[in-house]
Formats: C-alpha cells, sequence, structure tokens
C-alpha cells in the first residue's frame, strides 16, 4: 500500500512538472529557452514511464523510456539547436498575444478540461490525474502553435502536443505495443527533420521565419 502511494505521489509530481514545462513556452522569448523548456519536458515524461516500469518489472516500459530519452531528450534538442544556430536567430518575436494573457488562457484551458473529466480516470492504475493533465498539454501546445508568430516556435509547440499526445495514449493504453511505440518516434522523427528543413529554406528564401511576412505573399 504505501509503495502504491509513493508511486502515486512520484507519477504525479512528474505529470505536473510536464504541465509546468508546457505553460512555461508561454513566457520564454528565446528560443534556447524553449529548446530546453522541451528538453525536460521529455525528462519528465521518460522519469515517469521508467517510475512505471520500476513498479511494474516489464522491460518493455525500460525500453521506452529509454528510447523516449534518446531521442527527445538528445537527439531532437540538438537538431533543433543546429537549426537555430544556422538561422543566427535567438528571439521569437512577440506572439500575437501578450505573455501574460497567454497564460491566463493556458489557465482557463487547464480548468476546462479538470471540470470536464472531473471523476478522474486511473491511469496505469497508479493515478487519477494523468490524463487530465495530458488533454490540459494537448490543448495548451495547440494554443502555442496558434498564438507564435516564427515556423521554428511552432514546430516546438508541435513537440510538445507529440508528448501531450504519448502521455494520454500512454495513461489509456497502459503502454502502447512496442511496434507502435517504435512507428511513432521514428515518424516523429522523420517530421522534425523535414519540418525543420522547410524551416531553414523558408528562412534563406525569404530571410525571415515571421509567418506575417510569408502571408503578405499571398497572390
Amino acid at each position: 500500500m504505501n509503495t502504491f502511494i509513493d508511486f502515486s505521489s512520484l507519477i504525479d509530481f512528474l505529470s505536473i512538472g510536464i504541465l509546468l514545462t508546457t505553460l512555461s513556452m508561454n513566457g520564454l522569448k528565446r528560443l534556447e529557452s524553449c529548446v530546453k523548456a522541451y528538453f525536460f519536458n521529455s525528462l519528465f515524461l521518460s522519469l515517469l514511464i521508467l517510475s512505471v516500469a520500476f513498479l511494474k518489472g516489464e522491460t518493455h516500459f525500460f525500453f521506452a523510456a529509454l528510447l523516449n530519452f534518446a531521442v527527445k531528450c538528445i537527439v531532437i534538442p540538438i537538431f533543433i539547436g543546429k537549426i537555430i544556430k544556422d538561422m543566427k536567430v535567438t528571439h521569437d518575436v512577440e506572439p500575437f498575444l501578450s505573455n501574460s494573457l497567454s497564460l491566463v488562457i493556458s489557465g482557463i484551458l487547464i480548468a476546462i478540461v479538470y471540470s470536464a473529466i472531473s471523476k478522474g480516470v486511473y491511469v496505469t492504475g497508479f493515478s487519477k490525474n494523468v490524463l487530465q493533465i495530458s488533454v490540459a498539454v494537448i490543448l495548451i501546445s495547440l494554443f502555442i502553435i496558434i498564438s507564435r508568430r516564427k515556423a521554428i516556435t511552432q514546430v516546438i509547440g508541435l513537440l510538445f502536443m507529440e508528448n501531450g499526445l504519448f502521455l494520454a495514449g500512454f495513461s489509456l493504453t497502459y503502454g502502447m505495443p512496442l511496434i507502435i511505440e517504435l512507428g511513432v518516434f521514428f515518424d516523429m522523427l522523420m517530421g522534425v527533420i523535414i519540418l525543420g528543413i522547410f524551416v531553414v529554406q523558408i528562412k534563406r528564401i525569404f530571410t525571415s521565419t515571421d509567418l506575417d511576412h510569408l502571408t503578405r505573399l499571398k497572390g
């Protein structure tokens, strides 16, 4: 019983870390800081999967945690960091909404999620908060994609959304089958590489990744 309570508290703590690092995107302006926020977001997700792996003792979860850490905490941050360095852009332009208003809207989204899923769903048999948090992360990430002007920031927002989707899938299915997880990681990695190439080409051709500038090119 004590073990159940301890792991439930640990999973709640890690899931809250995932939510807070997603919320922090609303107050960050430096692209390097956005990449660091994604690193910690993915790190919390990896530790959450690892904690479930220790409790259940299943090799499948250990592999999923390791793969998540390798791809999302090492490969993708290095790749995006290289793109930012090649573009020679360190600051994001002002979002469509102010940081304070963005935080308020994100708080409203969290409140809506918890009111809609008030009874809670016990994810992986250990915590009733992870599903709500995963849905909130998805909605906040979608809001970040909509409210930011730079293409590279929208790509980072998409990565946050993928973490939320992965957490939701993990919570509802008690860990997806290994072949599905491998497919998801491969598709995500290829998607990031393709999006990164597009962002670099946009910067090279139009000298800006500000989407406001691109809309002026419409005929």
